[in-house]
């Protein structure tokens, strides 16, 4: 059922960024959400099918979980402040995937889930996000912060990454664990992808609101 709902959101938010893509005055970062909920919905349909066919399925989300990181580093390039976090993050999307891809085949291994990439990519998003609201709420500029995507976007991130940072790594350290464990890891992620993807649903449609108010 969390598959079934997942899903929804993906398309929901999908078609909300694409149909921002053809508004004039939307920030581009915006727009480009519309390729990477495509990829991602694409991916996640993949893997379930591979999986069925009892295809090993973590070279694929080795790979494309880097991908994922490096957009959402591009997202906070795109609407921090700082000129030195934003250079920091510049180094981070050339240095995050060449230090991920010596760890996939030099040491975790390609066919083995990388819990030291996926660590240190929910690490510098954590960082991120409790960077964004420190800038948020030291601004000058009064406006409405339920209008604004940004926000939307990093409290979706920084709970979803807060809350599977401590999961997939503890399973990883994991030598055996029960299928019941495995079922309600499934469902955790399951119910905090749910969250993610409606909070991206939600900047979305705030920055959709916005323009309707600037237009009047």
């Amino acid at each position: 059922m969390n598959d079934f709902y997942y899903y929804i959101f993906i398309f929901i938010g999908f078609g909300l960024s694409t149909f921002l893509g053809f508004k004039k005055d939307v920030p581009f970062y915006l727009k480009t959400f519309s390729p990477f909920l495509a990829f991602s919905f694409l991916i996640e349909y993949i893997g379930i099918y591979l999986a069925k066919k009892s295809v090993h399925t973590i070279p694929m989300f080795n790979i494309s979980g880097i991908i994922e990181f490096c957009f959402y580093l591009w997202v906070f390039y795109s609407i921090l402040i700082s000129s030195l976090v934003k250079r920091i993050v510049l180094y981070l999307i050339i240095g995050f995937p060449s230090l991920s891809i010596i760890n996939m085949f030099f040491f975790q291994g390609i066919n083995n889930f990388n819990s030291t990439t996926y660590s240190l990519g929910c690490l510098m998003i954590i960082f991120l996000c409790i960077f964004y609201f420190f800038e948020l709420f030291n601004t000058q500029i009064n406006f409405r912060l339920s209008n604004d995507p940004a926000f939307w976007i990093c409290t979706g991130l920084l709970f979803f990454y807060s809350v599977s940072f401590p999961i997939f790594v503890s399973a990883n350290l994991m030598k055996h664990f029960s299928a019941k464990l495995g079922e309600l890891i499934f469902f955790v992620v399951g119910v905090m992808n749910i969250i993610l993807y409606s909070l991206f649903c939600v900047a979305f449609i705030c920055q959709l609101k916005l323009k309707k108010e600037n237009n009047k």
